[in-house]
């Protein structure tokens, strides 16, 4: 699970791609919150989604980077910054440094550099008494308008028909909130609603997949990108982003109640013997049978009378044992054998166990000889 959250600001998509595609989101417990490609827009997703960590770019249309970041220190918002630059310039450098930016980064990204700088912004995050935002759910603000009560009914409306799981329903809803959203804003819909619209729906969905002790991300895969935010959205793009995302989640779910109903625990400890010497969570082998972790911890010790850890405990001091007596494999080596890289870990763990260090287990067996 993430811990933090990004937003990535850049009028360039490309850019925005490979920031995307070069960070190391899971290793440095990460997630792309918003995108938006202007700095007008950036600032509502901003205000909205309240990142931990801003990347954003110099140069970009309406405002940019300086000016928007310049806006946010008057509001007293410290989030740490990385800018992204086309220029080595020092008058630049200058005004960031003036911004308290982490750092910055000079196009054509490298990947090193790019992770060394997050990695720097999580250091920096870590250190601090109060983090902000550290619920991964995003909370929406408040429709400023005066058709806003209807569009909340409709969107109880929508989150209903995920229950009905007839996806032409799902659609209609969709629809519906469209209509609404049209026939209201004569002229174009004010950025701040626009955002806050998104992430309302994203919530709602995000929330309802939790009720049903599946995983967001797993649920919805590699559809859950985020939406865009630039001049050139409509509502009506968004909703159609929205709407879809809503019938994967409706038919995923449903496909996936049905394996559930058919989860059966001896493929379950399948899974673990095969796997256990690769460092297997959980949270990982829950994943990877697309139901949270609270289910398969609560499905697993009915079904076997011990926990999932438990379980996997005592697979790999068994094993390890195993490996020091009938093949004498070096002590040094026997912990990554059985899936533990920190090898002050698996001498506590084999310790506790067995009551005995492995040395002292090797060194029984020689005296006994």
């Amino acid at each position: 699970m993430a811990n933090y959250k990004v937003v990535i600001i850049d009028d360039e998509p490309w850019t925005r791609e490979v920031i995307k595609q070069l960070a190391d989101w899971e290793a440095l417990g990460l997630e792309v919150a918003g995108e938006a490609s202007d700095g007008e827009y950036g600032l509502e997703l901003i205000r909205l989604t309240a990142p931990d960590i801003i990347l954003t770019d110099v140069k970009m249309p309406h405002m940019n980077g300086i000016d928007l970041i310049d806006t946010l220190r008057n509001e007293s918002n410290d989030t740490p910054v990385l800018f992204i630059s086309g220029y080595d310039d020092y008058n630049f450098v200058r005004s960031a440094l003036k911004l308290s930016a982490v750092d910055y980064l000079l196009k054509p990204i490298k990947p090193e550099e790019l992770n060394h700088q997050l990695s720097n912004c999580v250091k920096l995050l870590a250190g601090r008494k109060e983090q902000k935002g550290e619920n991964r759910n995003l909370e929406p603000g408040f429709i400023d308008a005066v058709w806003a009560s209807r569009f909340y009914s409709l969107r109880d409306n929508l989150l209903s028909s995920l229950s009905s799981s007839d996806i032409n329903i799902i659609k209609l809803k969709c629809a519906e909130i469209y209509q609404l959203i049209n026939k209201n804003e004569e002229e174009t819909l004010s950025k701040g609603n626009l955002v806050c619209i998104y992430y309302t729906l994203m919530n709602t969905l995000e929330n309802f997949i939790l009720s049903r002790d599946f995983v967001p991300k797993e649920i919805l895969q590699n559809n859950h990108n985020t939406f865009v935010f630039s001049r050139d959205s409509t509502p009506k793009e968004m909703m159609d982003f929205i709407e879809g995302l809503y019938c994967i989640a409706s038919e995923r779910i449903q496909e996936h109640y049905r394996n559930r109903n058919r989860l059966d625990i001896s493929n379950i400890r399948k899974y673990i013997e095969e796997h256990y010497t690769e460092g297997i969570t959980l949270e990982l082998t829950a994943a990877a049978y697309y139901v949270s972790k609270e289910y398969l911890s609560k499905t697993f010790k009915a079904a076997t009378g011990k926990g999932f850890l438990e379980y996997l405990t005592e697979l790999r001091m068994e094993r390890a044992k195993e490996l020091i007596l009938d093949y004498k494999v070096p002590l040094k080596e026997v912990g990554e054998m059985v899936g533990y890289l920190d090898q002050a870990h698996f001498y506590k763990t084999f310790k506790k166990y067995f009551g005995k260090t492995p040395g002292e287990i090797r060194g029984l067996i020689i005296d006994n000889k």
